[in-house]
């Protein structure tokens, strides 16, 4: 099987990244990789928009045809590659790894565009009401997920690694990124540096030269 991944580091196109690794860690599933960069428009232009009509990113060519969306690959991969234990086996605790991921997905992360992209969603009066209301939007999901991990467990959904982990580590680079101090989640940056630190994890960080670690100010 082909596999090709397009993907911008640092966003959450880091976790199907993550997942393929897991697929390659554990099956021997090779895949290639093409980074797309957000910053300079690089998804919008014609070369892009040729393979993802959307001009989002992650994109995964499988065999030639184009998957989209965080919950659809990886749960493709999933299925595809169940040794690579991306979800649970167990049907109640695969269910209960996917509504994490779903929320995470729709709710947390369109949040947090509000905070970088204010302007796609008000006009110039406007832009910095909606940056604000949706900063402390998002500070409380982080304190939601900072409660769901507090009784110092390794995985925020049962017994193993799954997505919402991984969507978990891009939530808490994001929040420093825009100025949140990581220290008023003391339990979620105790659990975000353990699963960092997991080999497959760790090596895709590397990769995308990214770091868990991103607020700078005081």
């Amino acid at each position: 099987m082909n596999l090709h991944l397009y993907y911008c580091p640092g966003t959450c196109s880091f976790v199907p990244h993550v997942a393929l690794e897991l697929v390659k860690e554990t099956t021997g599933q090779d895949f290639d990789g093409t980074v797309i960069n957000l910053k300079n428009g690089e998804h919008l232009k014609p070369e892009y928009k040729a393979i993802n009509p959307r001009g989002q990113v992650p994109a995964l060519i499988v065999d030639g045809q184009l998957l989209t969306q965080v919950v659809a690959i990886t749960n493709f991969l999933n299925d595809t590659f169940p040794k690579a234990q991306i979800f649970p086996n167990n049907t109640m605790d695969k269910a209960q790894a996917l509504s994490m991921l779903a929320w995470m997905n729709n709710t947390v992360h369109p949040t947090f565009t509000r905070v970088f992209r204010p302007e796609r969603f008000g006009d110039e009066a406007g832009k910095q009401g909606v940056k604000e209301m949706a900063l402390e939007t998002f500070k409380g999901y982080l304190s939601e997920i900072n409660q769901l991990v507090s009784k110092g467990q390794s995985f925020i959904c049962g017994s193993q690694l799954t997505p919402a982990d991984i969507y978990a580590i891009a939530f808490i680079r994001w929040a420093g990124l825009a100025g949140i101090n990581p220290e008023q989640y003391p339990h979620y940056v105790s659990y975000a540096q353990g699963i960092s630190n997991l080999p497959a994890v760790s090596r895709i960080m590397e990769k995308e030269g990214i770091q868990l670690k991103t607020f700078v100010g005081k």
